[in-house]
């Protein structure tokens, strides 16, 4: 696969042309020439699936196969790195090398996501729930300081801003998320941990017979809001069962959270909050990258869930 390929496929996202995505795609060609040039990589494929730049599978001349992922998309790339540099392959993806001139980390090249071997809901929540317990053994020393209503204020944020248009078509949906955020940044847990940020199944990946995450967002928080996330998918299911029968779908993620929540020895109405916030706010997200439909999906589930 060219480079130019790559760029082309940056330049296609929905987000390309918004404001504050102008440097990310200018830069890019001379940032990814450095880094082949560096590394002495050729790229193989890239990963398209997330809704941010691809995720390259390199080959190299002296780190054979491996990943390389390229920061500049809003997420705090030097926090992932220090994140997965303490773990040292312990619930998490191993770092080969990493630039920080050009914001770039080579990564060991694992398998198939979660979403694409696990059987089913509950089989993903089994893997996550093994999972998360490892990942929070992490000194907080490591993990990026918000205090204690951190990302409560973030999320609340988030829905605040939301513009007009949405913000009068879901306005029930997001009066209910504003409502939560404000709810969990009034009573913060005392139990804090290093938070992977956004554990769905697609951010696990298979490593011979274990599992262990990618792109942990490595902040401060409690342990309820990546159980909330764990939690916050499922849109497919949750409306297959209410349309057959409206109550069901919720009805089933109820258990599944109460299961979790008892599981990981959490809180199982704060677990359920954050995963509803977390629906909301993802849905507002997904329609400031350009991901109109996406987002539309999201927050049709979190208004079926409010019913």
């Amino acid at each position: 696969m060219h480079p130019e390929e790559v760029i082309a496929l940056v330049r296609e996202r929905p987000w390309a042309g918004e404001p504050w995505a102008r440097e990310l795609v200018e830069t890019l060609p001379d940032r990814l020439d450095a880094v082949l040039a560096r590394w002495d990589l050729t790229v193989v494929r890239a990963f398209t699936e997330g809704a941010e730049q691809p995720v390259l599978e390199v080959r190299g001349r002296s780190s054979g196969a491996a990943v390389l992922k390229l920061g500049g998309h809003g997420s705090d790339h030097a926090q992932q790195v220090r994140v997965l540099r303490a773990a040292d392959g312990r619930g998490y993806v191993r770092v080969l090398d990493h630039c920080e001139e050009h914001e770039a980390t080579l990564l060991e090249l694992l398998e198939a996501p979660l979403h694409a071997t696990a059987h089913g809901a509950e089989d993903e929540m089994g893997v996550l729930a093994d999972l998360l317990p490892v990942t929070w053994e992490l000194p907080l020393t490591v993990g990026l300081p918000l205090g204690s209503t951190g990302k409560a204020d973030s999320l609340l944020a988030l829905v605040e801003g939301a513009p007009a248009a949405l913000a009068d078509r879901h306005r029930g949906t997001l009066e209910a998320a504003r409502d939560l955020a404000l709810d969990l940044a009034g009573s913060p847990s005392p139990r804090q941990v290093v938070l992977h940020g956004d554990p769905h199944p697609g951010n696990v990946l298979g490593r011979g017979g274990e599992h262990v995450f990618i792109d942990p967002d490595g902040i401060v928080g409690e342990p309820e809001y990546d159980a909330g996330v764990v939690l916050r998918d499922h849109q497919q299911m949750i409306e297959e069962r209410e349309r057959h029968e409206p109550g069901v779908g919720r009805r089933r993620l109820a258990e599944l959270t109460e299961r979790l929540a008892r599981r990981l020895e959490l809180d199982a109405d704060r677990v359920a909050a954050w995963a509803l916030l977390e629906r909301v706010t993802t849905g507002i997200h997904l329609h400031a990258l350009g991901w109109r439909d996406e987002g539309e999906a999201w927050l049709r589930t979190a208004s079926l869930l409010l019913r």
